[in-house]
């Protein structure tokens, strides 16, 4: 109410970038053990796929993937493109890798984010199905799913349902925040 009686505050892409990678990375730090829990324990697999915490580094990828598809969709021509850039550029720095090649894949991962959940737009039921794809858990299920190369869909609801933590509101940010 204030923010809008005096106008919205202001923050910098730069300062937004960085808030919005270092709160991707702790984000992604304590919750990627409850995804792998969840992945190892589904009852729905008929082997445990065995996936490991340390194997986060797809698991990243997928999340800030996601991130930047609904910022694009929300902040303004012009502002997305370069929050784009500097949040890549920062990430890409804070995981040790060469900007250009997290730039790719994550154009990449976004573009294959997009076709695997065509004609839905939900970031969050992109990120489920771009886990069982970057982590082949296809395998793991029964014949019916395995051949389809789909997945479970009872397991994929509970993990859209752990995956909705990881998405940034960036409409309460565009809400509540001048970006300059």
């Amino acid at each position: 109410m204030i923010a809008t009686l005096f106008g919205k505050k202001k923050i910098t892409e730069d300062k937004l970038a960085n808030v919005f990678v270092n709160t991707v990375l702790e984000m992604c730090t304590e919750g990627f053990p409850t995804v792998v829990d969840e992945v190892n324990e589904a009852p729905e697999f008929l082997t445990p796929p065995g996936l490991s915490v340390e194997e986060d580094e797809h698991f990243l990828l997928i999340v800030l993937a996601a991130n930047l598809m609904e910022m694009d969709r929300v902040l303004g021509p012009g502002v997305d493109k370069r929050m784009f850039s500097l949040s890549v550029s920062k990430f890409a720095q804070a995981i040790g890798r060469e900007c250009t090649e997290v730039e790719e894949r994550v154009r990449a991962l976004r573009s294959k984010m997009e076709r695997l959940n065509f004609p839905s737009k939900n970031p969050v039921y992109a990120m489920g199905r771009a886990l069982f794809t970057e982590y082949e858990l296809f395998c793991f299920q029964d014949s019916y799913f395995r051949e389809m190369k789909q997945p479970n869909p009872i397991l994929l609801k509970r993990l859209n349902g752990l995956f909705s933590y990881f998405l940034w509101n960036w409409a309460e940010v565009n809400e509540q925040y001048r970006i300059s």
